[in-house]
């Protein structure tokens, strides 16, 4: 070790308590910079193994020779842990208390700082490090650093203890007269890490979501070309309240865009159960009026679990058998939603739509049904709201804008129409805030697969 390194971890860890008064302000000053250091490595880095290995590196280069976090959340244990002369390095594994050191099991569940005085060597030496150290390399540094002592520091945030700092130093180097700056350092650790794995956790479950709601990969269904857009309005949340979904047969396809009031992941569990809804009820009856009818009900017994019970959507069915030769039947019903366009293959466009309340108002609200004939070459566009309310320069994109950018799309696939309408929307919001916005074209391709 460079002796500037071992300079630093003196300048912090030395007893000072007998030293001048122009020296225990200068390691004052030098602690309160540290902890700065450590609070926000932490607090900035929102990837809970990269804040721990950088957490990792900052200790073993400012203040000791072995260095362990190790922090669990349900069944999940993380640990980042480092020794001089080697990278910091983490593993995340599910724990179990018969498979983890007993000695940190001990530690999580008292919850207070100690110090730990090591056997000098031998088997009892090597118990007393593994069952406190989960990593190999570190154990093995621990001895050839003859480290002597082991400090103990419980991270607590929220009146839980959830995770354990370890730190160890070369022999001859103690922690003698650190034990109050070393609880702070836990302290501001422990609410920084906590922090971060609450906002992971956040985001995990925004992007399970997510990817239930959005349609990320299309399915595939003879004859039809699909295609998507999903952007939220949280872009820190990566979720909003708008839906789309597609399922059903070749012969029998189901297609659901809906938005529910409110932003976020709240608008998002409602969104979900929202779709989960019109998939049971098309288990038993797969007209549109019916979907949106069940879907309504549910929605309206269940409006006390949420702030905001109101939603829209367009369900639409799709089947073989129109009248033309080639052509598919479609029905569609609307709940409050805006119109579903249909582009013909001439380029003309007609809106389709239902004079019907939306989702979650009145219990006994009736559905209706209109029905259109998809000929090869017809693209039918479901969006939400989020479209045509995005606000520019001079206003709102409204249905002009939007009839705009689909002509002269005829022809061209679903994909292309899409992110023709989608660059129109995002040209036109520029850099300002904005809906969820949601975005489906179903295109007839009798050659499509």
């Amino acid at each position: 070790m460079s002796i500037s390194v071992r300079e630093r971890h003196a300048r912090l860890l030395a007893d000072s308590r007998r030293s001048e008064p122009r020296a225990r302000l200068a390691q004052a000053v030098s602690r309160a910079e540290f902890l700065l250091r450590a609070s926000r490595t932490v607090s900035a880095i929102q990837n809970p193994r990269r804040a721990l290995e950088a957490l990792v590196g900052l200790l073993l280069e400012d203040l000791v020779d072995v260095a362990q976090v190790a922090v669990r959340n349900g069944p999940w244990q993380l640990v980042g842990v480092g020794h001089q002369g080697g990278q910091p390095r983490s593993h995340l594994t599910r724990w179990v208390i018969e498979d983890s050191p007993s000695a940190l099991d001990e530690a999580l569940r008292r919850g207070l700082a100690e110090e730990v005085r090591l056997p000098r060597a031998g088997k009892a030496r090597t118990a007393a490090v593994t069952s406190f150290i989960d990593d190999e390399e570190a154990v093995a540094a621990v001895d050839e650093l003859a480290v002597e002592r082991l400090a103990v520091l419980p991270l607590v945030a929220r009146g839980r203890c959830f995770g354990v700092l370890v730190l160890g130093r070369a022999r001859g180097f103690s922690f003698g007269g650190s034990q109050s700056f070393l609880d702070d350092l836990a302290e501001r650790v422990a609410i920084g890490l906590d922090a971060t794995l609450v906002v992971a956790e956040s985001r995990y479950i925004a992007g399970v979501l997510r990817q239930s709601l959005a349609l990320t990969e299309m399915p595939e269904i003879a004859g039809l070309d699909l295609a998507s857009f999903y952007r939220v309005a949280h872009e820190s949340e990566d979720v909003g309240g708008d839906f789309l979904d597609v399922h059903g047969t070749d012969d029998d396809v189901i297609v659901l865009c809906g938005d529910v009031a409110g932003k976020g992941v709240e608008a998002a569990i409602h969104a979900k159960r929202i779709r989960n809804a019109a998939r049971t009820a098309t288990v038993i009856d797969r007209r549109p009026a019916f979907v949106l009818d069940i879907v309504n009900r549910v929605v309206v017994d269940e409006a006390a679990d949420f702030d905001e019970g109101l939603a829209t959507a367009t369900c639409v069915r799709l089947r073989p058998g129109g009248p033309g030769a080639g052509g598919m039947r479609v029905d569609v019903a609307t709940a409050g939603h805006p119109p579903t366009l249909l582009l013909r293959a001439d380029g003309s466009i007609e809106e389709l739509t239902t004079p019907c309340i939306a989702i979650g108002l009145l219990a006994e609200a009736e559905y209706t049904e209109l029905t259109v004939e998809l000929r090869p070459g017809d693209t039918l566009l479901l969006h939400t709201d989020g479209i045509t309310e995005a606000k520019g320069a001079d206003g709102m994109f409204g249905d002009e804008r939007l009839h705009r950018a689909l002509r002269g799309m005829a022809g061209l696939p679903a994909r292309g129409i899409v992110d023709a309408v989608a660059i129109a929307v995002t040209d036109h919001l520029g850099d300002r805030p904005h809906d969820d916005i949601a975005l489906i074209a179903v295109q007839h391709r009798p050659a499509a697969s």
